[in-house]
């Protein structure tokens, strides 16, 4: 405001100097005897003594304005050159020193002219510029402290403990429910402490990242607090606390003795190995799937294989369990169909792995066998072949002819006799199936009847005949 003001007046007296120089010129090129002129000279002479009382009033407003405003500035100088004592800095002092010795000349009005008008009076007064504190730097003086309030008392930097313990507050709180034994066992949470504390995070911050940290999304509530009772127990067993009593103690050992029981069931090495079982049984419940049979089935399944034992004294290996029932099937209907076991299962796979895969559901043990039927029935009559497709196997197609093969040449099983027998064969054609008195014929023809024993008796008894009937035996 003070600055307009100033300016105005400045503009003011500039006009009106101009109105006075030329309301001057105009008298000196009058005549003073002309009569005709005087009452033009009147005019004018009263014009100029106007003019001269005017500019001698705002030339007054001008000098008290200023006066004020030097005063304003050589406090302000004052104030700056005592900031500047303080900082110790020299060359901040000198400017101080020497704003100051302006600001007191224009008090004293020095730099004013004989007529009172300031010679710069449409420009603002020559003020120091207030500077703000300047910061001190490090002197043998120390510098001045506020004086604390009382009761207050004087906050100090936290130490790297208060503020972990501040963060595992924070994460202990209703909002995560998160204690200590997690953030040291949790390598994402670990991460996340340590940042808290060398970054010196804010609360938000802090509750932010849990919240975006990919182990606590991935782990719901139940399961979390599993693993607080799990790394507890290990904290309470590497102190040899452990006694078998706590909560988690209890439930490991029911799951461990449900897993045992259906590992023997299956067949599955596993029940054998109490360690992968403890380990497995952890892992079931820390990850809340100890009542999830299906897959607690495909665990247990991936460890069926053929387990060594000993049977009066001697080494033996195989299977147990549905393993060893499942294991069993198979072989029956490769046998019953002319084949071999490896021959019946699917391409691909082994021995074992249809076995794994029969016990976890993947494979369908019923199908091998229907399976090993139409490749049975491949090159084989019709009827047989509808036979098959019933669910016979294709022992139970030729049983009658084998038992009678068995019975001619005199062999013991007739299980024995190979399905892919080209004499067995022909006892079934796209003809018809040969009746029993003709394949017994067929069968007496066969090389191999010769070596039996009814036909050794067959033999001596027709050589007998031939030498009664010539007279050399009575």
């Amino acid at each position: 405001m003070a600055a307009k003001t100033s300016k105005s007046i400045s503009s003011n007296i500039k006009r009106l100097g101009g109105i006075l120089e030329r309301q001057r010129e105009a008298l000196k090129a009058l005549s003073l005897s002309d009569p005709e002129f005087a009452t033009t000279k009147s005019a004018i002479q009263k014009t100029v003594d106007q003019i001269e009382s005017n500019k001698s009033e705002l030339a007054k407003l001008v000098a008290k304005e200023r006066s004020a405003k030097a005063n304003v500035s050589l406090a302000e100088a004052k104030e700056n050159l005592t900031y500047a004592e303080a900082s110790g800095d020299a060359e901040e002092i000198r400017k101080s020193k020497n704003a100051l010795n302006v600001a007191d000349r224009d008090v004293k009005g020095k730099d004013s002219d004989k007529d009172g008008i300031p010679d710069t009076i449409d420009a603002e007064p020559n003020t120091p510029v207030k500077k703000p504190k300047p910061t001190p730097t490090p002197t043998p003086t120390p510098t001045p402290t506020p004086t604390p309030t009382p009761g207050d008392k004087p906050e100090k930097p936290k130490t790297a403990s208060e503020l972990e313990a501040e963060a595992l507050n924070v994460a202990a709180g209703q909002d995560f429910v998160l204690p200590e034994t997690l953030f040291k066992n949790i390598p994402s949470l670990n991460a996340i402490l340590k940042k808290y504390v060398a970054e010196k995070w804010s609360p938000d911050k802090l509750r932010k990242a849990i919240r975006d940290d990919v182990w606590y999304k991935q782990n719901s509530k139940e399961i979390r607090e599993r693993f607080i009772q799990y790394y507890n127990y290990r904290d309470m067993q590497a102190s040899g606390q452990a006694i078998g009593s706590t909560n988690y103690e209890t439930e490991i050992n029911k799951i461990e003795a449900k897993l045992k029981k259906r590992a023997v069931e299956l067949g599955s090495a596993a029940s054998n190995d109490p360690a992968a079982l403890r380990k497995a049984a952890e892992n079931l419940y820390i990850t809340n799937r100890s009542e999830d049979e299906s897959f607690i089935t495909d665990f247990l399944a991936a460890s069926i294989r053929p387990v060594a034992g000993m049977i009066g004294g001697q080494g033996t290996e195989g299977y147990s369990g549905q393993a060893l029932d499942n294991y069993q099937r198979l072989v029956k209907t490769a046998r019953e169909n002319g084949f071999q076991l490896s021959d019946i299962i699917p391409g691909g796979s082994t021995e074992v792995q249809v076995l794994q895969n029969i016990a976890s559901g993947k494979l369908d043990i019923d199908r091998v066998i229907q399976d090993a039927r139409k490749l049975a029935a491949q090159g084989q009559p019709q009827y047989v072949r509808d036979l098959l497709a019933q669910g016979y196997n294709l022992d139970q197609v030729f049983k009658p002819y084998r038992q009678t093969m068995a019975t001619i040449l005199e062999i013991d099983d007739p299980d024995s006799i190979n399905l892919n027998d080209p004499l067995l064969r022909s006892a079934i054609t796209d003809k018809g199936d040969m009746n029993i008195y003709d394949f017994k014929k067929a069968l007496r023809a066969d090389s191999r009847w010769q070596y039996t024993e009814q036909a050794r008796q067959d033999v001596s008894t027709a050589a007998l005949q031939v030498l009664r009937d010539f007279g050399f035996q009575g």
